[in-house]
């Protein structure tokens, strides 16, 4: 970046050189402009100069402080020509000249590349150019200083030797910056953007030169008036070019600029002529009247106003290779905007083939390569797309990411494969394949395929706008195939998906099926299981305990059955289950009588890895030791709560359970399991005494049910009896048994204190020694039973025996 004391010191050497041209005039005429309007612009040609680069292009901070004094120098030489023609203005105006010549010539040798495989030649940044020009501009400057300073030494010099050292120096100015300019474009023509800006400084510069001489001939000014401003205006062309942000840019202004030179300076030139060599009231033309003039000058105008308009088509027609591969790319751009993605593909590739020389003498279409898979696709005269097995060498995708803009061109290879052996393979892998330049396709994670382009009958290198419009086409494509690989990614996962959503809704109704299959299992067993409760409940001491047991187990809460000796709790906690919300989960059942809760020792003889033991108790007395009742119920693979779950945990004879086990089972029974124990006494009578432990006494509550003893039952004792003989007899002989009315008084008239346990095992040993199908009172007397009206011993059956009715004796008539 320029400094700001640089700025003011261009600003005072213009101001000083403005002052000077204001004196000379006595105060009149267009120095007051210059020193007003010189300084301002200069200020505005530094901002511009100091203008970072675009993309990928690079400016050297030296080439920016040469176009800064160059342009210093151009506007000391417009200020000196603001005022009258003195020997003093003489030397300030070829002063800046000089330093404007000079300047450019610096600018020139600074040129900055692009990088990549091509580095600048060492001859090309040296200043013998600017070193050779100063000698020139020495004699033009120095003559009319010492004149101007020290009239009475140069009075024997002649006047119009000054003229001539300034011509001169202009003339031979321009010749070594045509010259200069030659040399680093035969010697940079490959390099991207350097060939850009010197071809425009070259063409540029020989404009200038030409018009310059043109209008000395035909005697617009003298030579040594018009030829420093050609010099000071080609220095300038020169620093433009030098330092612009966008090479490419640079090319678009020099075709749009030698349009309007090529069409406007003729007749330009032929008006300034006639109006020069017109004498004062005529053209000279026999008599011409003087408005003549003035209708030359407006054809000229009208003229030049015509070459603007046709100025674009001339452009086009100077853009390189007559513009067909930037239109080709334009029009690949633009094709590969197709929402559909392997139509934009094959538009952008036939767009490419159209101006390529595909299918003329041999050449090779341009084709796509892509990495993952390794593909070459390439598209027919017709635009149909054809794809086949292609690798592309790891060293060209390495080498074409160290490119500017990601382009890697043959004949940047060609010019290194001497110095760089690595890359010769490289170069016959693309001779063979008949490719001219080869573009990087990128996406969002890197690169991911190539675009080459033939070199069919190119004569010149690419040009840093025809690469950047390469770079265009290839970073569209690159979204292209990015976009393809997504719709085909995300079709991909939307079939796997859904194919998965669709095995997930097997699965789940077959889950759903099988769930609704256990559950109408664990329904029917806790059916079954339920029926000898349910099969002949017909006292009001029966309805009353299934009543209150159904709205218990509807609650969900813990239940206690208080049981006498005999009475089937399994048939009233199976009812409390299939009244419950859990009612399709298992109904799983401990006997807390037992030595082991069952299931125990055998599942922790299998998880020990030792073979089962026929006795389960006699599993855990091995040599290994037995496991603590209170691991086992722990353990999730052998816990009855953990084979719980969704369902009840019916405990019986809960209070004969080791205490650490009954703490845990109120402490840890989770809230999707239910509790039903069975107890011989109230929960408040067995935590007294010890038996019952605090904690799952406090689990289980005041939600007690006593069962009633059949003893309290008298109107259901003939249903009972019925029933189990009905399920003896279909076991036994396939079909159920009778009563007599005799036997059946003796059922009904005894108290069965051992309630459910005893009519089983009775009936069932009359049931064995009868003959036929009617048990009658010979057969009990057979077995021993008697009827006995006696009330049975212990607390349990007075309480029942209290809570018994008087019976009716049994009516022999049914």
């Amino acid at each position: 970046m320029l400094r700001r004391r640089s700025f003011w010191i261009a600003a005072a050497a213009v101001a000083y050189t403005a002052f000077a041209a204001l004196r000379a005039s006595g105060g009149h005429g267009p120095a007051w402009l210059a020193l007003l309007g010189l300084p301002l612009l200069l200020a505005l040609g530094l901002r511009w100069v100091e203008r970072p680069p675009r993309g990928e292009d690079r400016v050297e901070p030296a080439a920016r402080r040469a176009a800064a004094v160059c342009l210093t120098g151009a506007a000391m030489l417009a200020a000196a020509r603001s005022g009258p023609a003195g020997l003093a203005l003489i030397a300030l105006g070829n002063l800046g000249a000089a330093a404007a010549a000079m300047a450019a010539l610096v600018g020139l040798a600074r040129i900055a590349g692009l990088g990549g495989l091509l580095e600048p030649p060492p001859n090309t940044r040296r200043l013998d150019a600017a070193a050779f020009a100063s000698l020139f501009w020495t004699v033009a400057v120095a003559l009319p200083a010492v004149s101007a300073v020290a009239p009475e030494r140069a009075a024997d010099l002649d006047p119009l030797l000054v003229h001539y050292a300034t011509s001169a120096a202009s003339l031979g100015s321009l010749t070594v910056t045509l010259v200069a300019i030659a040399r680093v474009r035969i010697a940079r023509r490959i390099e991207l953007g350097v060939a850009d800006r010197v071809e425009a400084a070259l063409l540029l510069t020989a404009t200038a030169l030409a018009v310059g001489l043109a209008a000395a001939f035909v005697g617009v000014a003298p030579p040594e008036s018009i030829l420093p401003v050609t010099s000071a205006v080609a220095a300038v062309c020169v620093a433009f070019c030098t330092v612009a942000a966008d090479a490419a840019q640079v090319s678009r202004a020099l075709r749009g600029t030698l349009a309007v030179a090529t069409l406007a300076t003729p007749p330009a030139l032929l008006a300034v002529y006639a109006v020069h060599q017109a004498p004062r009231g005529d053209l000279g033309l026999r008599g011409a009247p003087q408005s003549s003039v003035g209708v030359a000058v407006f054809g000229a105008c009208a003229l030049c106003a015509l070459a603007g308009l046709a100025a674009p088509a001339l452009a086009r027609r100077f853009a390189p290779e007559g513009a067909r591969w930037l239109g080709a790319f334009d029009a690949a751009t633009r094709a590969a905007m197709n929402p559909e993605p392997e139509a934009a593909l094959e538009a952008a590739l036939s767009a490419l083939r159209e101006a390529s020389d595909a299918g003329v003498a041999g050449q090779a279409p341009p084709a796509l390569y892509l990495l993952s898979p390794p593909e070459r696709v390439t598209v027919d005269r017709a635009g149909y797309a054809h794809t086949e097995p292609a690798e592309v060498p790891a060293r060209l995708i390495e080498l074409a990411q160290i490119e500017p803009e990601r382009v890697l061109r043959v004949e940047a290879a060609e010019a290194v494969e001497v110095r760089r052996p690595e890359v010769r393979p490289l170069l016959a892998w693309l001779a063979e394949r008949d490719i001219g330049v080869v573009a990087l396709v990128n996406d969002a994670e890197g690169p991911i395929g190539a675009l080459a382009i033939p070199r069919a009958r190119r004569a010149s290198p690419m040009t840093l706008e025809e690469v950047s419009g390469l770079r265009a086409v290839a970073d569209r494509l690159g979204a292209v195939i990015a976009v393809s690989a997504m719709l085909s990614g995300s079709r991909g996962r939307e079939v796997a998906a859904r194919r998965e959503a669709e095995e997930r809704a097997r699965e789940v109704s077959r889950l759903e099926r099988a769930v609704a299959q256990g559950a109408g299992r664990f329904r029917a067993i806790a059916a079954l299981l339920a029926r000898p409760a349910r099969a002949a409940a017909y006292s009001p001491a029966a309805r009353a305990a299934l009543e209150q047991l159904e709205r218990l187990g509807v609650a969900g809460g813990p239940v206690t059955l208080l049981t006498a000796p005999g009475i089937d709790a399994v048939a009233w906690g199976a009812v409390v289950h299939l009244t419950s919300p859990r009612a399709g989960g298992p109904l799983a059942i401990v006997d807390g009588a037992a030595p082991v809760p069952e299931g125990f020792a055998q599942a922790f003889a299998q998880a020990r890895g030792a073979a089962p033991a026929r006795d389960e108790a006699a599993a855990i007395d091995g040599s290994a030791g037995p496991p603590s009742a209170l691991a086992l119920w722990r353990d999730p693979d052998s816990s009855p709560i953990e084979a719980a779950r969704g369902g009840t945990l019916l405990v019986l004879d809960a209070q004969a359970l080791p205490s650490e086990v009954q703490s845990y089972l109120g402490a840890a029974l989770p809230d999707d399991v239910g509790l039903v124990v069975a107890v011989p006494q109230t929960v408040d009578a067995l935590a007294a005494t010890g038996q019952l432990s605090e904690r799952l006494a406090d689990r289980l509550g005041d939600r007690a049910v006593a069962l009633p003893s059949l003893s309290s039952r008298a109107e259901d004792l003939r249903a009972l009896a019925l029933d189990h003989l009905a399920r003896i007899g279909v076991r036994l002989r396939g079909r159920p048994f009778g009563l007599d009315l005799r036997a059946l008084q003796a059922v009904l008239d005894h108290p069965w204190p051992g309630n459910d346990a005893e009519m089983g095992a009775v009936l069932l040993r009359a049931a064995l020694v009868a003959k036929g199908d009617v048990i009658g009172e010979k057969d009990l007397a057979a077995i021993g039973f008697a009827p006995s009206p006696e009330p049975a011993s212990g607390a349990d059956s007075a309480r029942g025996e209290a809570r018994r009715p008087r019976r009716r004796r049994a009516d022999p008539r049914g």
